[in-house]
C-alpha cells in the first residue's frame, strides 16, 4: 500500500517526541477562558518575565535550537484504525486543480520568521509570520508551536524573530506576551484548531559590547517588518504561497533544507478536505508538491501574494506534513481550514495591546 502520512505535525523529530519530562517550569502560565471558547496563556506578560526570557536567548542558544516535533494528544480512546491520512490505496493520487496558478515567490517576505522556544531541557524552533492588528504586535503560527499536547502545557521562553536568515536578528527579537488558542486544541488535541496567535512585546536586538551583549530597543513588530492581512472562510482550490524554515529529514533520511533561510512553496490547494482521525482532523486543506520537512510548522499560507510589496492575506499555517506517494519523501503539507472559529480567535488576539 502507498502511505499518506501526516506522520506528525510538521517540524517533528523522533528525539523531540521522547521529551516527556524536564526541569520544573520557572513560570507557570496563567490560563484565561475568553468568549467564543478562546483560551489564553500568559507567556511573558510581566516586565519581570519579559526580561527573563530576553536574557535567556543569547546568540549561542539561538544557534543550539533544533526543529520541533510534537505528537497528537494522548488519549485512552484514540482510534486504532488507520486514517485515510495514514493509509491510501496503492496508485490512487488525485490530480490538483490546474485552472489557477500561484506566483512564485523567491524573495523572503520580511514578516516571515522563526519562532523559538524551550521545552524540557532543549531549545526548538518553528516558523511564523506577522499578521495585521491595530496594536501592531501579532504573530500567527501553529498551535503546537506554543502548546505541547503530550505534556499538556505551554512551551517556555517563546520568542519570534522576523526576517531570520543565517542567524541574523537585525529585525529584532520579540518576546511572546500572550498565547491565544481555541479551547479544542489544548482540551482535545483537535488539529482542526492547530493554529495560534501570539501577541508580542516590543522588540530588541543584541549589541556586542566589551562586556558581552547589550539589548537595544527596536520598537513594535509590525512597524518594523509589516504584516500579512488575515483572511478566513475562503474555501479550497485556491492558489497559495506557503513559507517556512524546513530543516528536518525526510523519512528516507535525506535532508534537502538547512533551516537557515525561508523557503517558499506555491500551488493550488486540493478541492476536497483531507482528514486524519489520529489528530481529530476533519477539515484539513492540502497543498501537494511541497516537500517541506521539520521546522516549517506554523509558516504562513498566503493568498494573493504580491511579490513586489511582499505581502498578501494569511489563510492558513503549516500544521501536518504528508507522504502522499509513499516513496520515503514528504511531498505535501496541510493547514487547518481557517473558518469563522479561527476568525474569532484572531479577533480576540488582535484586541490586546502590549505596550
Amino acid at each position: 500500500m502507498s502511505r499518506r502520512t501526516p506522520l506528525t505535525a510538521l517540524g517533528v523529530s523522533v528525539a523531540a517526541m521522547l521529551v516527556t519530562s524536564g526541569p520544573a517550569l520557572a513560570h507557570v502560565p496563567q490560563k484565561t477562558l475568553l468568549p467564543n471558547d478562546v483560551v489564553t496563556y500568559s507567556l511573558g506578560a510581566s516586565a519581570t518575565e519579559m526580561q527573563r526570557i530576553a536574557a535567556y536567548w543569547t546568540p549561542e542558544r539561538l544557534r543550539q535550537a533544533s526543529t520541533y516535533v510534537p505528537s497528537s494528544k494522548p488519549s485512552g480512546s484514540a482510534k486504532a484504525t488507520p486514517s485515510v491520512a495514514e493509509v491510501a490505496a496503492a496508485g490512487k493520487k488525485a490530480a490538483p486543480d490546474k485552472k489557477k496558478t500561484a506566483k512564485k515567490a523567491p524573495n523572503q517576505p520580511p514578516m516571515v520568521g522563526k519562532v523559538f522556544f524551550k521545552l524540557g531541557s532543549k531549545e526548538y524552533w518553528c516558523s511564523g509570520s506577522v499578521v495585521h492588528s491595530k496594536n501592531r504586535n501579532l504573530v500567527a503560527t501553529a498551535g503546537h508551536c506554543g502548546y505541547s499536547l503530550s505534556q499538556n502545557r505551554t512551551v517556555e521562553n517563546w520568542i519570534f524573530i522576523p526576517s531570520y536568515a543565517n542567524g541574523s536578528t537585525d529585525a529584532g527579537i520579540y518576546v511572546g506576551h500572550t498565547l491565544f488558542l481555541h479551547l479544542d486544541y489544548p482540551g482535545k488535541g483537535d488539529f482542526d484548531r492547530d493554529y495560534a496567535f501570539v501577541t508580542v512585546n516590543r522588540g530588541f536586538t543584541w549589541k556586542t559590547t566589551s562586556g558581552g551583549y547589550q539589548r537595544t530597543d527596536v520598537g513594535r513588530l509590525e512597524d518594523k517588518v509589516g504584516a500579512f492581512r488575515f483572511a478566513a472562510t475562503k474555501g479550497t482550490s485556491l492558489a497559495v504561497n506557503a513559507f517556512g524554515y524546513p530543516a528536518g529529514a525526510h523519512p528516507d533520511g535525506s535532508r534537502p533544507y538547512s533551516g537557515q533561510t525561508v523557503r517558499p512553496c506555491s500551488g493550488v490547494t486540493d478541492r476536497k478536505y483531507v482528514t486524519a482521525p489520529t489528530y481529530l482532523l476533519s477539515h484539513g486543506v492540502l497543498l501537494r508538491s511541497c516537500g517541506f520537512t521539520a521546522g516549517a510548522s506554523g509558516g504562513p499560507w498566503v493568498l494573493n501574494y504580491n511579490q513586489a510589496r511582499q505581502t498578501g492575506f494569511i489563510n492558513g499555517v503549516t500544521s501536518l506534513t504528508w507522504n502522499v506517494n509513499g516513496d520515503g519523501k514528504l511531498d505535501a503539507i496541510s493547514t487547518p481550514y481557517f473558518n469563522a472559529v479561527t476568525q474569532r480567535v484572531y479577533a480576540e488576539a488582535a484586541k490586546q495591546p502590549t505596550g
